[in-house]
């Protein structure tokens, strides 16, 4: 078991060290000297059975700090250490009964005392399993699921792991227990994009988001904020789903919905900048990148005053499908076959990359009434001038519904690799019309560019 100490006086470190390798030599004690590098090591070298604050930490408030630990690990113990009047004054009274198990030792420190609250401690983490936390797991048994998904539920009925090495994984979430958003983005702070189910959970949960996202979407009145915050969350269980399953009715269905809720939320608002302006791009990743595609798309259909249902569906079904195979997310940094940051991922990773359009083209004919999509979507990376892949094809072999698409796409994947200010806006449409500007591009370019600076 491991035990965390938070303390900025080093020579306290070395008394803790003592007294814990005379009375407890099983328990491996960390030191850290402020609630930042604390929170580093209770998110990535856990789990700890033990979390001691000093109260007389001078940067921090030790109260303070306790609930940030709290808020991001979960229920747990916490021992305050230090003199009386320190603790007196600045450890809260409601944060110290708020676990049965939270403890004070004093200082100067009483050897007899100090074993008995470690003790107690130690024996709520066995209760718990903590050191049975961290297991050896074969890769084959569990499957990644995108960190974004936590956000949809406070509690899952199942355990959920973060991998530590290839073969180690550490149960972060316990099965029916709730948990915080907080923690979540503690992980995802530090660029951890995938959290791991087994795979019959990992299919349930996608099932149980489903159902989320569909009642989200057909709830008469919601807020932009809310119907963005479903459509992302959407286009991301899309992907997944599709990745490790497969095209299913329930995935047809909520591609649908997302394609309808698009145009009517577009028609409900007098602009459609003022639409656009609104849908969070924070992340650019696939999720994202698919839903202001199709927000794109559809202002680019309605500046053009095309009313067909059928390019309105095939359209949005692009923007969904586009990056599916893709299964590493940091390849959105990549603008083309000939990118020289192309070479820097996996050989394996390449070859994703350059057959994602066909692959993503083939999934696309498994859907029932979207003539066509699989075309646009196979030339998602085809330039005017014949340089894009993987087909080589120039302007005049493209169709106006191709076209449109690209622009979109294109627009919104330099948007995320670039900037996202204003400025950032005008400049790639700017750069957009020295490639673009020439046969079936140019009207949608034109649409694309009022949408944008308007």
């Amino acid at each position: 078991m491991k035990a965390l100490y938070i303390c900025d006086n080093k020579e306290e470190w070395t008394t803790l060290n003592r007294l814990f390798a005379g009375n407890f030599p099983k328990v491996e004690l960390i030191c850290c000297l402020n609630g930042n590098d604390a929170l580093d090591h209770l998110s990535y070298e856990g789990p700890f059975a033990i979390v001691m604050i000093e109260a007389s930490i001078r940067e921090e408030n030790p109260t303070t700090l306790g609930h940030k630990i709290l808020e991001t690990v979960g229920e747990r113990p916490i021992i305050f250490m230090g003199s009386e009047v320190h603790i007196k004054d600045r450890v809260d009274n409601d944060l110290y009964n708020g676990h049965p198990i939270n403890g004070i030792i004093y200082t100067p420190y009483d050897v007899e005392n100090f074993k008995s609250v470690i003790s107690s401690t130690l024996e709520w983490a066995k209760k718990e399993e903590f050191e049975e936390s961290i297991e050896e797991i074969d890769r084959e048994e569990l499957l990644p699921m995108r960190i974004r998904n936590f956000y949809m539920f406070k509690v899952v009925p199942y355990d959920v792991y973060l991998e530590l090495t290839q073969t180690k994984f550490i149960k972060i979430i316990k099965r029916n227990q709730p948990y915080t958003h907080a923690k979540i983005q503690t992980y995802a702070k530090k660029n951890i994009k995938n959290l791991y189910l087994g795979k019959n959970d990992f299919i349930k949960m996608l099932e149980d988001g489903i159902e989320k996202v569909t009642a989200g979407l057909s709830q008469k009145g919601a807020s932009l904020k809310a119907i963005f915050g479903n459509q992302i969350r959407g286009a991301l269980i899309i992907q997944q789903y599709i990745r490790a399953i497969g095209v299913s009715d329930d995935i047809q269905a909520l591609c649908s919905l997302i394609i309808d809720t698009t145009d009517k939320t577009i028609r409900r608002h007098e602009t459609i900048s003022e639409v656009v302006g609104q849908i969070p791009f924070k992340n650019g990743d696939f999720a994202e990148q698919a839903i202001l595609t199709s927000y794109y798309c559809e202002a680019i259909l309605h500046n053009l005053g095309w009313k067909s249902d059928l390019s309105r569906k095939k359209l949005g079904l692009a923007s969904l499908l586009q990056d599916t195979t893709l299964s590493n997310e940091d390849l959105i940094k990549v603008t083309g076959a000939d990118d020289p940051n192309l070479q820097m991922f996996t050989r394996e990773e390449q070859d994703e990359y350059l057959a994602h359009p066909i692959q993503a083209a083939e999934i696309a004919r498994q859907f029932q009434g979207y003539s066509e999509a699989d075309f646009i979507i196979a030339q998602q990376h085809e330039k005017p001038n014949g340089t894009g892949f993987p087909f080589g094809v120039t302007a005049n072999k493209m169709t106006a519904h191709s076209c449109a698409f690209i622009l979109a796409s294109t627009y919104v994947s330099r948007l995320a690799i670039t900037g996202k200010s204003e400025a950032d806006k005008i400049r790639i449409i700017e750069q957009l019309k020295v490639d673009y500007n020439i046969g079936n591009f140019k009207e949608p370019l034109s649409a694309l560019e009022k949408t944008v600076r308007t």
